[in-house]
């Protein structure tokens, strides 16, 4: 939600002038808005690149977790080469440079897919379900795709509040003086929605 304060004070300059307050009164307050009005969108701004940094952070902890998983599915699987080797070129794209908040996410959700689908392949070795090491892999992998669900929706939200700044009277005004934009969500296509939850897959895991 806009900020009540900002439209009430850009309505309170209004109002002073078309009761012919002393022009010094009326500089002195919109000087004042001015700055609470900049100070508000910067702050939404540092909230909402510390937001998407939270997930950088957390996609990097599942990407640090891959290899070792590829490793660990390798001792075991044959005819999978294809699929591992996909694992292994998505996770090269994610950490190749820094990505844009949308093209992050979809090869975030990439690469959901293919680790679903790689505990798909688990079910067919139960020596590799039953593998410590794979067993631990799926906890700390399950971990960290809670975080980053959590860190998504922090993302989401905070990215909201700015583009509420940059879009809505009377900030836009500002905002557009100032080239901000507004950013793209940190979220998947309504198709990649659909998809079963890389979670779901390993919790299923784990009641076993």
């Amino acid at each position: 939600m806009h900020s009540i304060w900002i439209i009430g004070g850009a309505l309170g300059i209004f109002a002073m002038w078309m009761f012919e307050v002393n022009p010094r009164w009326i500089g002195a307050f919109g000087v004042a808005w001015l700055g609470l009005a900049f100070n508000s969108i910067i702050q939404a701004r540092n909230q909402a690149d510390t937001a998407l940094s939270s997930v950088g952070v957390m996609l990097k902890k599942r990407w640090d977790l891959i290899p070792s998983l590829v490793d660990a599915v390798q001792r075991y699987v044959e005819h999978e080469s294809q699929l591992l080797a996909e694992v292994v070129a998505l996770r090269a794209k994610a950490t190749a440079r820094e990505l844009p908040a949308a093209e992050a996410a979809a090869l975030d959700a990439q690469i959901g897919r293919a680790l679903g689908q790689v505990l798909v392949t688990a079910e067919s070795y139960p020596e590799l379900k039953a593998s410590e090491n794979f067993q631990q892999l799926q906890r700390a992998l399950n971990e960290v795709e809670e975080q980053i669900s959590a860190a998504r929706r922090t993302c989401n939200a905070a990215t909201r509040t700015y583009n509420d700044a940059v879009s809505m009277f009377p900030t836009n005004l500002l905002a557009a003086l100032l080239g901000y934009r507004e950013r793209s969500y940190f979220e998947t296509t309504a198709r990649e929605e659909a998809r079963p939850e890389v979670m779901e897959r390993f919790r299923a895991h784990e009641r076993r």
